[in-house]
């Protein structure tokens, strides 16, 4: 929405007929769309209709960057009324404010619009500009857009800015009879208010191990909308087993979406041979578009990730290649919301590392399996879900459903049922809840919880 408090207005009555339903015949250049797009249904001839008219005008010509526009409006009979308009100057932007951001440099909105101070103002350019805003990961609302009439004589833009959550501290377990596995993880998305992205994670394992992740993203590089991205884990998928893993990740920004190119090196040390090695390339995609609304993010992202490169270990070698597919989706309608997930990829060509393979199983792949359940060569997992909640305080079913194919048992077709409750109470977001392997029953429960500090 675009406000303003300046504009110039010349009115000149030609005649001052009875109320009555008018034709509007509106000229000029460049031309005003129809009285529907201006949210004006119909013109009367009285004085409040006409005054609606004559502010709508010329708030449509400021917003399209001509804050000295004037118009004369003349009865030529008593049920049409014409509008001449002149636009006057064609503005500058002059300066770009940001409020309700504080702590966030100015500078990470600024470089998101493409019109800078001294270039034509563009209407495009600047709801092209508040969509970008809206996209960051750390803002919850891009809320009123205002126009201002600046000391130099051009417009000044006042954006205010409702920031969300920056980043989270967030602790998690899954628990089944005596046996407790626990996580950690800490997210910045917006590190010294620069929107540099900083996280780490650590998880136990059953055998004793210890998985560990970091994640760091430096945001435009050069000054254009080009990231670089480093990733470097380590994975026990069980025990005496390490897998190591570095991806360095160059990213292309662009409206809702994002462009991924880079390489990376796997390491695998298998507890009973040599070491195993996978070189790549990689190159991917992620679109994400929807709002936030009381319940949550309504709407959708997608994600899709291929790696292509060498492969080597215990007296072979060749060409592997591997695939990914993730998409993530809500749809809130009053108290229900229906959403879930979809995870598809595997080995599209050539022979695997047994350590390479996806483990699915756990709260964030096949939810009622322990982690590590099955590793799957190709796989397709839906965990659809249906909720009920005003907030996004909500409970929640869900049914995660798999196809896998493993390397030892051929197709696979687990199907992990259960219940849960996420929201949120001041800064902190908990999710818990319990699912069962359908299959065994309710007697092979197993507990999720995960609580969020947000920051």
């Amino acid at each position: 929405m675009i406000t303003t408090i300046s504009a110039i207005l010349c009115i000149t009555f030609a005649a001052s007929p009875a109320e009555s339903k008018l034709t509007v015949d509106i000229g000029g250049s460049p031309p005003v769309p129809a009285l529907y797009e201006l949210g004006i249904d119909s013109v009367l001839a009285s004085d409040s209709s006409i005054t609606v008219l004559q502010e709508s005008v010329l708030q449509w010509y400021l917003e399209e960057g001509y804050p000295f526009a004037g118009a004369g409006y003349y009865f030529i009979s008593d049920d049409s009324l014409i509008v001449n308009t002149v636009p006057g100057r064609h503005a500058l932007l002059e300066e770009v404010r940001i409020e309700g951001a504080e702590g966030t440099r100015s500078e990470v909105f600024e470089r998101l619009l493409v019109i800078e101070p001294g270039d034509p103002y563009s209407r495009e350019e600047v709801n092209a500009w508040v969509s970008r805003i809206e996209q960051l990961k750390f803002i919850k609302v891009a809320g009123t857009t205002e126009l201002f009439l600046g000391e130099g004589g051009n417009l000044v833009i006042v954006q205010h800015i409702q920031k969300g959550r920056a980043g989270h501290f967030a602790a998690s377990m899954e628990w089944q009879g005596d046996y407790l596995e626990g996580a950690g993880e800490v997210l910045f998305l917006n590190l010294a208010g620069t929107a540099r992205e900083l996280e780490i994670s650590g998880k136990t394992t059953e055998w004793g191990g210890f998985n560990a992740y970091l994640r760091y993203r430096e945001p435009w590089l050069f000054g254009i909308p080009l990231s670089a991205q480093l990733e470097v884990s380590q994975e026990i998928p069980e025990s005496l087993w390490v897998n190591r893993e570095g991806i360095l990740s160059i990213i292309w920004s662009f409206d809702r979406s994002e462009i991924i190119g880079g390489a990376g090196i796997w390491r695998g040390y298998p507890p009973d041979g040599e070491r195993q090695k996978y070189d790549y390339g990689l190159a991917g995609i992620t679109f994400r578009t929807g709002s936030r609304v009381q319940q949550g993010w309504d709407g959708i992202e997608i994600q899709l990730e291929a790696r292509s490169g060498n492969r080597t270990g215990q007296d072979s070698s060749g060409i592997l290649t591997m695939a990914e597919l993730i998409i993530n989706g809500n749809i809130y309608r009053g108290v229900i919301g229906f959403g879930g997930r979809l995870l598809t990829g595997g080995v599209m060509q050539g022979d695997w590392f047994e350590g390479l393979l996806e483990q699915l199983g756990g709260q964030e792949t096949l939810r009622g399996y322990p982690e590590n359940a099955f590793r799957a060569v190709r796989y397709a997992v839906a965990r659809p879900e249906i909720s009920l909640g005003e907030t996004e305080t909500r409970l929640y079913l869900f049914c995660d459903l798999a196809a896998a194919l493993t390397p030892f048992d051929g197709m696979r077709y687990p199907v992990g049922c259960g219940a849960g409750i996420r929201g949120m109470s001041g800064i902190f977001y908990a999710d818990a809840a319990a699912g069962f392997p359908f299959q065994e029953g309710l007697g092979s429960a197993r507990l999720y919880l995960r609580l969020t500090a947000s920051i």
